[in-house]
């Protein structure tokens, strides 16, 4: 876990801690538990099989992890890039972060295809953030080389599931005088495919059970949507 210490230390301690107990038997050098002599970075470097550089503030300006960067390019070894999110703690966009970069290295390291991580902290963001590294590293693995993706599936992690109205069929309206919400009310009806049927009528039908209002800068262009709310 290539990392600087001001401000990376804490988030690779944490995504060590958390995947060696989601991916058992997993082998993760970090340098404040393992580092033995600052001396022999490239031979860790050579003896690892995937590198993870944790991109945040700093990081490309500490010769140690340039170090280990060009160790690591030089070396073929295979990269997972994972990028600090929160601003406070030494992230921010992607394009800043490559500025700080010495130019010669920038193409081998963001111009390359490289899996690319955003690091979040809310518990179910960095759920998600985990098992995208888990992932990542897994496929630059022997056994998972020939896969393009991995189905993992991490305890306490929020599934997708397909919405539906199961108590009792929705009929939505979109009034015509409401520009964008039938466009807005087809969306929602591909996304909950079952019990959800949209009227689009000029008037409101009996059987219109909901009336879909679209707030836009344009909602109250047309005059006949006043009065359609107030029926």
């Amino acid at each position: 876990l290539s990392h600087i210490w001001s401000t990376g230390q804490d988030a690779v301690g944490n995504i060590k801690s958390e995947l060696q107990l989601l991916v058992p038997g997993l082998k993760i050098f970090l340098d404040v538990d393992d580092l033995e002599d600052i001396g022999a970075l490239e031979e860790y470097i050579q003896r690892s099989q995937v590198i993870l550089f944790f991109l945040s503030r700093g990081y490309f300006r500490s010769q140690n992890c340039l170090r280990e960067i060009r160790a690591s390019l030089a070396g073929n070894k295979p990269i997972v890039l994972v990028q600090e999110a929160d601003p406070d703690r030494g992230g921010g966009p992607l394009e800043d972060l490559r500025a700080e970069c010495p130019e010669s290295l920038q193409p081998p390291i963001f111009d390359v295809d490289w899996p690319l991580v955003v690091w979040l902290r809310i518990d179910d963001f960095r759920l998600l953030s985990l098992k995208l590294i888990a992932e990542a590293l897994l496929l630059c693995t022997p056994a998972y080389a020939r896969e393009a993706s991995l189905p993992i599936y991490l305890p306490g992690e929020l599934l997708g599931q397909t919405l539906t109205f199961a108590a009792q069929p929705v009929v939505l309206w979109a009034s015509p005088a409401n520009p964008g919400a039938k466009a807005l009310a087809d969306e929602l009806a591909d996304i909950c495919p079952s019990g959800l049927t949209v009227a689009s009528s000029a008037e409101a039908p009996e059987s219109a059970t909901h009336m879909l209002l679209y707030l836009n800068l344009d909602t109250w262009s047309d005059e006949r949507l006043a009065e359609q709310v107030k029926q």
